[in-house]
C-alpha cells in the first residue's frame, strides 16, 4: 500500500517536471526568417520581463495566456538575450539616437534599439538591473494615466517613483503610450482607434503633459496599443504634435519607413531564437 502511495506522488510529479524543463514551442514567429534590408535597425519590442521562479515555470505550462508567450520572457532568457546582443556587438541606440540616424538617412551596422510598452513593474523588477549591468539604454512606453496602477488589465504598473529612479540611471529614456487609450474592444479594434480626433489629440496633449511634467520629457513619439493604426487618425496625432509612431510589425526599421509607421519586432524567445539570431545584419563587418 506504502509503495501504491509513493508512485501515486511520483507519477503526477515526474509528468510535471518533464513538462516544465520540456523546450518552450508555444510560439512560433509569423515569419521564417527577418528580411535583410541594408542600411537598417531591429526595434525589439518587449512587455513583461517574468521572473524565474518554479510558480511562473508552473503557470507557463499549464496556461494558454498571450501575455506569458506573445508578449514575456523571463529574466534569465532576457539577459542570455542581451549578452548574444553584445557578443554580435551590437550597436545599442537610444531613441533619440535612432531617430536622428533616420532623419540623417544612414544607421550605424548591427543596430539595435531596445524599447518597453506599458512599463509594468516587472520592467522595473527584473530589466532594469540587466540593463544596467551592461549598460545598454532602452525606452520605455509609458500609460501614462495608469502609473502606479495596481490592477491594470490584471498589471501592476511600475510607479512614478520607480520610473524616476530609471530615467535618473541615464539609460532610460520614455515617450507615450497614451495617456488613457490603451484598452482592446470586442471587435479586435483598440481604444485609440476608435476615438475621435478630438479625444485623440487630447489624451495626447495630457499624455505628454504628464511626461513633461513628472520625468522632464518633452515628447513627440507615441507607440501605438497593441500596434494598431490608421491613416484617418494620423491627423490626431500631429494637432498633439506627435512626429513619430511605433507599429509591431516583424520588420527592421530603414530610413525609408513613414515616420507614423516604424516597426518594432515584438519579442518572445521563439521570436529571438527564430528571426533575430539569424538576421543577416549580425554578419556585417
Amino acid at each position: 500500500m506504502k509503495k501504491f502511495k509513493r508512485i501515486f506522488i511520483f507519477v503526477p510529479i515526474f509528468i510535471l517536471l518533464c513538462l516544465i524543463f520540456q523546450k518552450d514551442n508555444f510560439i512560433i514567429a509569423k515569419e521564417e526568417k527577418l528580411k535583410y534590408e541594408e542600411n537598417s535597425v531591429l526595434a525589439l519590442n518587449y512587455h513583461r520581463i517574468r521572473d524565474d521562479s518554479f510558480l511562473d515555470k508552473f503557470l507557463s505550462v499549464f496556461s494558454n495566456s498571450k501575455e506569458l508567450y506573445a508578449y514575456s520572457v523571463t529574466r534569465n532568457q532576457f539577459e542570455a538575450q542581451i549578452k548574444w546582443l553584445k557578443k554580435q556587438n551590437a550597436h545599442f541606440l537610444t531613441e533619440e539616437e535612432l531617430l536622428k540616424y533616420k532623419r540623417q538617412g544612414e544607421f550605424p551596422k548591427r543596430s539595435v534599439w531596445i524599447n518597453f510598452d506599458d512599463m509594468d513593474n516587472s520592467i522595473y523588477r527584473n530589466a532594469h538591473p540587466i540593463l544596467k549591468k551592461y549598460d545598454v539604454p532602452a525606452t520605455g512606453f509609458v500609460i501614462t494615466g495608469e502609473v502606479g496602477s495596481k490592477d491594470f488589465h490584471n498589471l501592476n504598473i511600475a510607479t512614478e517613483e520607480e520610473l524616476i529612479e530609471m530615467k535618473e540611471s541615464g539609460i532610460w529614456s520614455f515617450s507615450s503610450h497614451t495617456h488613457d487609450l490603451h484598452t482592446l474592444h470586442k471587435n479586435g479594434d483598440s481604444k485609440l482607434i476608435s476615438s475621435s480626433t478630438n479625444a485623440l489629440t487630447a489624451d495626447l496633449k495630457k499624455s505628454n503633459q504628464y511626461l513633461k511634467e513628472k520625468l522632464g520629457i518633452k515628447n513627440q513619439t507615441l507607440a501605438y496599443p497593441y500596434g494598431q493604426m490608421r491613416e484617418s487618425k494620423i491627423v490626431g496625432l500631429k494637432n498633439a504634435d506627435i512626429k513619430y509612431g511605433y507599429t509591431l510589425e516583424e520588420r527592421a526599421i530603414t530610413p525609408d519607413h513613414n515616420d507614423y509607421y516604424l516597426p518594432r519586432i515584438l519579442v518572445s524567445e521563439e521570436a529571438f531564437n527564430t528571426l533575430i539570431k539569424k538576421w543577416e545584419g549580425f554578419k556585417n563587418e
